[in-house]
């Protein structure tokens, strides 16, 4: 199987977390459901996502999670696969971000003190269905910043797991409404 450009652009990491779903409804649907999904959009994380972004100017829970999410998209395949990423210091209340403007900007940066993450999402037919597969992996940029970061990835893990999920649930949701 080929390397997905995550796999590419982060082959070692210091964290990573991988969801996937099998969703009843053909790869255009859920890519459509998927690139048009809010964060206000969410089921059952929407209260989790709106307070971590509390006083956030880059997040908006009304716009795409595509086009102003967490992470700023550095390529999409339609329909079967994204990638973006953020550069970030999440242990902060609002945290510092620096915003890539490509794959390659994002794998050059080396600044002391930040987090570098990739999410991507693939989309895989099924036959008569998609699995819908998303996988996270992050990378800190020096020691300073893998001791902070370790405190807050113990602590927000669980959350950061469950809104995953429910982002592809809602998109199971969306896919299937739209079939």
């Amino acid at each position: 199987m080929p390397m997905t450009q995550l796999e590419d652009t982060l082959p070692q990491w210091d964290f990573t977390e991988r969801h996937s779903r099998w969703i009843d409804a053909q790869p255009g649907q859920v890519w459509e459901a998927l690139t048009t999904l809010r964060l206000e959009d969410l089921t059952l994380t929407r209260p989790l996502v709106a307070v971590r972004h509390l006083g956030s100017s880059g997040t908006k829970m009304s716009s795409s999670l595509f086009q102003d999410g967490p992470v700023t998209m550095l390529r999409t395949d339609p329909p079967c696969y994204a990638v973006g990423g953020a550069i970030a210091k999440p242990w902060q209340p609002r945290p510092d971000r620096r915003v890539p403007a490509s794959l390659s900007d994002f794998a050059s940066f080396t600044e002391p003190g930040w987090v570098k993450y990739l999410t991507d999402f693939r989309l895989i037919a099924t036959g008569h269905g998609t699995r819908l597969v998303t996988v996270t992996r992050g990378v800190c940029t020096d020691a300073a910043a893998r001791r902070r970061f370790k405190w807050y990835w113990a602590a927000i893990r669980p959350a950061s797991g469950l809104v995953r999920k429910d982002i592809l649930w809602t998109t199971a949701r969306w896919a299937r409404a739209g079939a």
